[in-house]
């Protein structure tokens, strides 16, 4: 967590930042000379554009004109996100550029003026949010409130929920709206170039011994995540900025809820009577592609940083002991059954719903996290005892079950890629107190929600589009 002294500090400088502005800039070419290493991931955005993961075919065998590419994955060749992102992932390149930034002893550096001009109002609106935080969202200033990395996870998520909502319309997003998304998360990840760790070093002495001394550095998960972060969120404003002029636009639809009399309008969808142009419809293909790679991108972090968390102690001694009680028996004779890959496990569910799969999911994870422990607390005894037969065959029998409940696992996360968060996950995050881990978990759960929501929304275009002109080239899509 971090301390109040450097918040209130904190505060306490946002203020003299708007005299000291000018003076920065004009001292900001002495810190470029200073630090000579200069890292940016301006290779992010050309990776994910030029990445061809979603399609199996040589793009030398399609000419410029051809639009046949499918906007939504096979699920016989759509690769997990995790594969997603490490297909791109190895291509980001370091460059050294003197107008970007600089990095020293692995802290990040950016030059240059912010996005928004900051003017007073906005210091005491930080002042005000931040005060909040600081009493973890309980303004009576009581013992209700919830631990600081919680209240800025939350902060992050209601920040997006404001600016962005459910993101009816493909529009470019209004300048104010952008300025305060752009202007309040620069603060709510302002504590993140604060987080460092320590690692030796050597340095010489004055008398010309070598010492061994621990030299702070930039926290590697943050160093690493944050960056690629920040350029998923500049491509996505970057793509509705790009939804200006366009060849379709919305009309309000009346819609009745199943379960309520009451009525509200949705922005439905239209196209030109002979449908969109070869340029407009080529265009959302190729951004309905990329908002696909930004989704499973921002996807894999998530899951990555999850998969970091712990589990809560208070939470994994209330689940089930045992993998078989988790699961249940149906669920459980489908992974013992003999020679099941996991797509045939998937068809044996049966499911119907995303709640049904949700409900999978959550069983799936307990059961594996049940049969994980037990294997680890068994493991000395088959090193120990290895003469000795039971302990092994269980052991043996445990590995395949724990095997079998991962791939399915897998196979229903491909399936549905939206899910909700699973019940391990939700408790990882609200007895989290790790801040780096919780701000980067919340940022990225932001981004692939904008990246699905944009990715569905041209899709309903092009439906649309499909339905004016049957004989359009997207029906081939």
């Amino acid at each position: 967590m971090f301390s109040l002294e450097f918040l209130l500090s904190f505060l306490s400088t946002s203020s003299f930042q708007l005299r000291a502005s000018i003076a920065m800039e004009a001292n900001s070419n002495q810190h470029l000379k200073k630090f000579s290493g200069i890292t940016t991931y301006d290779g992010l955005e050309s990776c994910i554009r030029n990445c061809q993961s979603y399609d199996n075919d040589s793009a030398t065998s399609r000419g410029d004109g051809d639009v046949t590419d499918s906007l939504n994955d096979d699920d016989s060749r759509s690769s997990s996100s995790n594969n997603a992102f490490e297909s791109f992932s190895s291509q980001w390149t370091t460059k050294k550029r003197d107008d970007q930034g600089s990095c020293d002893n692995g802290n990040f550096y950016v030059k240059g003026k912010p996005a928004y001009t900051i003017q007073f109002s906005d210091v005491e609106t930080m002042k005000d949010k931040f005060a909040k935080l600081l009493l973890g969202e309980d303004v009576t200033g009581g013992s209700n409130g919830v631990s600081t990395a919680l209240a800025l996870s939350n902060a992050i998520i209601n920040l997006a929920a404001s600016v962005f909502g459910e993101l009816w319309k493909l529009e470019p997003l209004a300048e104010e709206r952008k300025r305060k998304w752009q202007r309040e998360m620069d603060w709510l990840l302002s504590p993140t170039k604060h987080m460092i760790e320590f690692v030796p070093a050597k340095q010489s002495g004055s008398n010309g011994q070598r010492l061994e001394i621990m030299t702070p550095k930039a926290r590697a998960d943050i160093h690493m995540n944050l960056p690629a972060l920040q350029k998923l969120d500049s491509m996505l404003l970057g793509m509705l900025d790009s939804m200006d002029n366009t060849e379709f636009w919305y009309t309000e639809v009346s819609s009745r809820a199943e379960e309520k009399s009451t009525r509200w309008c949705l922005p439905s969808p239209k196209v030109p009577i002979a449908g969109l142009s070869d340029t407009e419809r080529k265009k959302l293909l190729n951004q309905g592609k990329l908002a696909n790679q930004i989704f499973k991108a921002a996807k894999a972090i998530n899951e990555n940083i999850l998969a970091e968390m712990p589990v809560p102690s208070v939470i994994k001694d209330a689940l089930p002991k045992s993998g078989r009680e988790s699961l249940g028996e149906d669920l459980y004779r489908i992974l013992t059954a003999e020679s099941t890959s996991a797509e045939e496990m998937f068809n044996s569910l049966n499911l119907r719903s995303e709640n049904s799969a949700l409900e999978a999911v959550n069983r799936l994870e307990g059961a594996i996290l049940a049969w994980k422990e037990r294997i680890t607390d068994q493991a000395p005894v088959r090193r120990s005892w290895s003469f000795v037969k039971d302990p092994i065959s269980e052991l043996d029998k445990l590995e395949v079950l724990l095997s079998q409940a991962e791939a399915l696992l897998q196979q229903l996360k491909t399936k549905y890629p939206n899910l909700p968060q699973t019940f391990l996950n939700v408790t990882k995050i609200q007895y989290g107190t790790d801040i780096g881990h919780l701000i980067m978990e919340a940022y990225s759960r932001v981004l692939l929600n904008l990246g699905y929501s944009i990715w569905i929304r041209i899709g309903e275009i092009l439906q649309v589009d499909i339905s004016s002109n049957p004989n359009s080239s997207a029906a081939a899509c």
